[in-house]
């Protein structure tokens, strides 16, 4: 199992391009003679202060060896041991010994430099442009570059950066052996360094990138942010553990497929990810995520992930996201989210959620919401809407909406041009139809109506909405101790212009009539008539009404109301449980 294990993680590793730590370039001393393979390799480890890891199948322990070198390096001396059947690369404070495969591999090492101090320099920078392999410069300046041998490259394209803070060099190698040389890199001519925030750099910066990605791999990042290739295919395990190693994050895919997760410079394809997959800039055409997506450039295409996607600019398709969703940008189709969708910028299209959908555009003069914004308990939007905009609970526009908001609850906007439909409906001005029961509109149509019917000769209604459609809220009463009754009432109405100051008015309303008996009778009562205006703030109206009553259930007491009328015009019919009559209303209208 020990050796499984060991296998495994050789296999990994064997993607991966060496980084600098210059374990196979210290110096070892060592006189040995007919000593056991194991024995001379624990003696170099321990002058060198690493150790070494290998496939016991690999190396023979007990080969008896005798060897003597003074002042020579690791590589020289793993050379004299096993010649060409062996080849090693460096992980952290290991080196791996592998036997040697049909591909060959070649080292270019040295030292960095500032040209004016003479001092080593930490954190550059240095990859082979075409084969992707890459290394930082440790502490005192030093680096060691794993390249392999491909006949597609005879040449070695290596170019050393440190982003602003020098100039780039690039230089050419010929390749098929190790090779040696210091750089002196002049610094930039800048006299302040300008560091360039982005949409890109925000990935590296972010708590994902902090945490998920290695120190190395934020340090190549950072030092490349202007070097990006195109390549066919990757695969990765973790985020710098894959194919293209630490410049992962430097390299647009046609096809990736990331085994936990991946990072990548974007996708011209595919990407697929067992748990996440982030990319610094574009993506097309279709991502998968079991967790999480996070681009910082625009998606076009299907982005799906089981719990959250994240996009820094726009979205173009269909995002789908098991939890939640957030867009800095606009999108133009539909995105699905099991608990909220958060959009920052402009909507076209189709957005649905479990609980909540929100949009941040708040440019009046544009539309932030166009088509259909479908939540399960309420919608916010802080810009304009055109459209449907429904909610289970509650919808939010700050602008003007286009079309219709319904809700259950509540219903906000400013202007309204359409529809709105819920208990309680508020507006600045509406060019349509407020339906709920209670429409606010804040410059819409609003008065207090003093008034008289057969019924009750006494009755104080509110009336709240716009002219094409308001709520009537009514509260009743006779003062004749002869024929004493309470009633509460609501309804609705609509009044049409005929002249300036003539217009025709027709109200539903329904009211329930309290008396001495316990039981309560209900009046459902439709109305007719015409308003003149004497001023602008005060009127009188009056017209016919029938009226249509379910009766008391009892016998009437001396005293009180009942329920046909004696004032009414005509009854239309009288029976054990409905009644039906003719009536009238006249009255005042104040505001």
């Amino acid at each position: 199992m020990k050796n499984l294990l060991l296998f495994i993680l050789v296999a990994i590793l064997s993607h991966q391009y060496s980084y600098a730590q210059g374990l196979l370039d210290k110096k070892v001393t060592l006189t040995l003679t007919k000593k056991p393979v194991k024995e001379v390799l624990n003696t170099i480890s321990n002058q060198g202060g690493f150790y070494f890891s290998y496939i016991s199948t690999t190396i023979n322990n007990d080969s008896l060896i005798s060897i003597a070198v003074h002042n020579k390096t690791v590589k020289q001396t793993l050379d004299l041991i096993f010649g060409e059947k062996c080849q090693y690369k460096e992980s952290d404070n290991h080196i791996i010994i592998q036997p040697s495969a049909k591909e060959k591999w070649y080292a270019i090492s040295g030292y960095i430099t500032d040209r004016l101090t003479g001092i080593g320099i930490s954190d550059v920078s240095v990859f082979e442009r075409q084969t992707l392999a890459s290394t930082l410069s440790a502490a005192d300046g030093h680096f060691r570059l794993l390249i392999k041998e491909s006949d597609r490259y005879p040449v070695a394209k290596v170019t050393v950066t440190m982003g602003s803070f020098y100039e780039d060099t690039t230089m050419l190698f010929t390749q098929g052996y190790d090779q040696q040389l210091n750089i002196s890199l002049p610094p930039s001519n800048h006299s302040l360094q300008e560091v360039e925030i982005n949409r890109y750099t925000g990935v590296e910066r972010s708590w994902l990138g902090k945490h998920l990605f290695s120190t190395k791999l934020r340090k190549q990042s950072a030092n490349l942010g202007k070097f990006f290739v195109d390549k066919p295919i990757q695969f990765s395990l973790t985020p710098g553990l894959g194919s293209h190693g630490k410049l992962s994050g430097q390299v647009v895919n046609t096809f990736s497929f990331n085994a936990l997760g991946g990072y990548a410079a974007g996708v011209d394809g595919f990407e697929l990810g067992g748990l996440f997959n982030i990319d610094k800039k574009d993506v097309k055409y279709v991502q998968v995520a079991g967790l999480f997506n996070v681009v910082s450039g625009n998606t076009d295409g299907v982005q799906i992930a089981g719990i959250t996607n994240r996009v820094n600019d726009s979205v173009n398709g269909l995002q789908i996201s098991g939890i939640h969703s957030r867009i800095k940008g606009s999108v133009k189709g539909m995105t699905v989210a099991g608990i909220k969708s958060y959009v920052d910028g402009s909507y076209k299209g189709f957005q649905l959620s479990g609980i909540a959908n929100t949009i941040e555009n708040d440019q009046q003069d544009s539309m932030a919401m166009e088509g259909f914004q479908l939540s399960g308990i309420r919608n916010k939007t802080y810009g304009n809407v055109e459209g449907l905009q429904m909610a289970g609970l509650i919808n939010v526009a700050k602008g003007d909406v286009n079309g219709v908001q319904a809700s259950a609850i509540f219903n906000r906007a400013k202007k309204v041009k359409g529809v709105q439909i819920g208990f309680v409906n508020i507006a600045d001005t509406v060019d349509g139809y407020c339906i709920g029961f209670v429409n606010i509109v804040k410059k819409g149509y609003h008065t207090l109506c003093l008034s008289t019917n057969e019924v009750f000769n006494t009755n104080i209604s509110f009336q709240g909405g716009n002219k094409k459609l308001y709520g009537i809220y009514t509260v009743s009463f006779n003062i004749n101790p002869d024929r004493k009754a309470f009633g509460l009432g609501y309804g609705i109405g609509t009044q049409r212009r005929i002249t300036p100051k003539t217009a025709f008015l027709a109200e539903l309303t329904t009211a329930a009539m309290y008396t001495a008996d316990t039981t309560t009778p209900n009046i459902i009562k439709f109305r007719t008539g015409f308003i003149f205006e004497i001023t602008k703030k005060l009127s009188v109206h009056f017209g016919p009404s029938i009226s249509l009553g379910v009766p008391f259930r009892g016998p009437y007491k001396p005293g009180y109301q009942t329920l046909s009328p004696d004032d009414k015009l005509y009854e239309v019919y009288k029976g054990t449980k409905v009644s039906s009559w003719i009536g009238w209303q006249a009255g005042i209208n104040i505001f």
